[in-house]
């Protein structure tokens, strides 16, 4: 369950919603109109300050803790820009509005945010509205209300986050869904007309109204719209308009019915999937905030957003990954290279010190002299499969190098030892060794293995000193 904040203003009120959003379903929480007051304690402030001061206060009231921000801004906020643009690929509108706004828009950089309404297509090309506002206000509006603890996550425009409730409720509207409409969104003094067809945007514009008849005043504007059509478009037969509010506004529809329009209303309080507060007034003023949170409950991309515009596919990008991969083979070829040569290293100590164990056991053999009881040990061996030779290279695969330990004695002895026929043997090692630790680990590594099984060494002070500063004696049994 998310929760979010939607709000839309202009010089004299700020407009705001606050809902959860469970799945595609919008439920509204607090929703109003905030004054905003142009002059505090006499100094006169920005229109932006005032504006976070009255959300801060809104917020205050309310108790509305820090959630995302939806933004709807007014047709002052925005730059409009009309284009006709020759046959092209839809990924090559952006770059081609980009250069004309930066030709046509006076004060405009390659870093300013440039959305679009793609209004029709044909052979002959496209019919495009480029909207766009500056980077350096993007920046502001997003930096103001972050600092309030409501991080924008979307800015759109009212006109096109008000049709959204049309678009996704087309199954409400009377006649054919294919239809022509005129949709009719009123905010304040600023009023915003939409022609829709085929279930999307064909023409839209969007004026400010004086303040004496603005009914009437709306009314002559839908009907000089119906005839001659909107600025770059020709007249469409339209029968049906859509306006917002729950009927209990007459006068407009009053006005239009002379001309023969079917009028239907939406209240954006009672569609599907939207819940909302009783006995809230004049609810036609709300359209672009229940629309842009239904948009963000459903997860819909909306038809504006200067956070995330449209833009043209960038070309990949392979120096990155062919870089990476060159060092990544690199390192790891040099370090198989010195593990190689660790390896080797290793292997010539052991076989060094297996060729020098194996003289020094060659020499005790030849001293010794055959007796019963050896040859009786003997038998014993022989009887467990035991082959001296594999004992004693697998023995000395574990023993550390000679910068770590010294072999001065290794005393073999036949089992089994003490009755145990599972000691098949035992092993007398001393010797010199450069650290305890050293012991320690050979001690793992042998009782690891599963087939020998070291006792705790002892250890006592070498004299001769050196890289060897102690003396050390075990025994290792051989386990079956």
């Amino acid at each position: 369950m998310a929760r979010f904040l939607a709000i839309d203003w202009d010089e004299l009120e700020c407009r705001y919603a606050a809902a959860t959003l469970q799945h595609d379903k919008v439920v509204l929480r607090e929703v109003g109109i905030v004054p905003i007051e142009e002059e505090e304690d006499g100094v006169e402030t920005s229109s932006l300050v005032t504006l976070s001061m009255a959300i801060h206060n809104l917020c205050k009231e309310e108790k509305i803790g820090s959630c995302p921000l939806l933004l709807s801004l007014g047709r002052n906020e925005v730059e409009w820009l009309p284009q006709k643009l020759p046959p092209c690929k839809d990924s090559e509108i952006p770059q081609l509005l980009k250069n004309q706004v930066l030709r046509e828009i006076s004060g405009s950089s390659e870093l300013d945010p440039i959305d679009y309404l793609l209004l029709e297509s044909s052979s002959e090309g496209h019919r495009v509205l480029a909207l766009t506002i500056s980077q350096m206000f993007r920046k502001t509006l997003t930096r103001t209300f972050r600092s309030l603890g409501h991080p924008p996550q979307r800015i759109g425009i009212r006109a096109g986050n008000a049709v959204e409730l049309v678009l996704q409720n087309m199954a409400l509207l009377d006649g054919e869904p294919s239809e022509p409409r005129l949709v009719v969104n009123m905010a304040g003094n600023d009023a915003d007309l939409i022609i829709i067809a085929d279930g999307r945007i064909s023409a839209i514009r969007s004026f400010r109204l004086p303040i004496e008849q603005q009914q009437k005043n709306l009314a002559e504007e839908i009907e000089r719209t119906l005839t001659i059509g909107l600025e770059g478009t020709d007249p469409v037969p339209i029968k049906h308009v859509v306006l917002f509010g729950d009927e209990t506004e007459t006068k407009l529809a009053g006005y239009l019915v002379p001309s023969g329009l079917a009028v239907q209303f939406l209240n954006p309080f009672t569609l599907p999937n939207v819940s909302a507060p009783q006995n809230v007034s004049e609810p036609e003023k709300f359209a672009s905030l229940v629309g842009s949170l239904l948009i963000q409950a459903r997860k819909s991309k909306p038809v504006i957003d200067f956070l995330h515009p449209k833009e043209a596919p960038k070309p990949p990008d392979y120096t990155r990954p062919a870089l990476l991969a060159v060092v990544l083979l690199g390192v790891i070829c040099t370090g198989l290279y010195f593990w190689n040569q660790g390896v080797i290293r290793g292997m010539e100590q052991q076989l060094e010190a297996i060729k020098e164990e194996h003289k020094q056991v060659a020499g005790e053999i030849q001293q010794l002299t055959p007796s019963w009881q050896t040859l009786q040990h003997s038998l014993a061996w022989e009887y467990q499969n035991v082959v001296w030779l594999d004992v004693l290279k697998n023995f000395s695969d574990v023993l550390p190098g000679n910068t770590d330990l010294v072999v001065e004695q290794m005393t073999f002895t036949t089992g089994p030892i003490n009755n145990n026929p599972r000691l098949a043997g035992s092993i007398m090692l001393s010797g010199m060794v450069r650290d305890t630790s050293v012991l320690m680990k050979l001690q793992n590594d042998l009782n690891t293995s599963k087939i020998y099984l070291m006792q705790n060494p002892t250890t006592t002070h070498n004299p001769a000193g050196g890289g060897y500063p102690m003396k050390f004696r075990t025994t290792i049994y051989r386990v079956w």
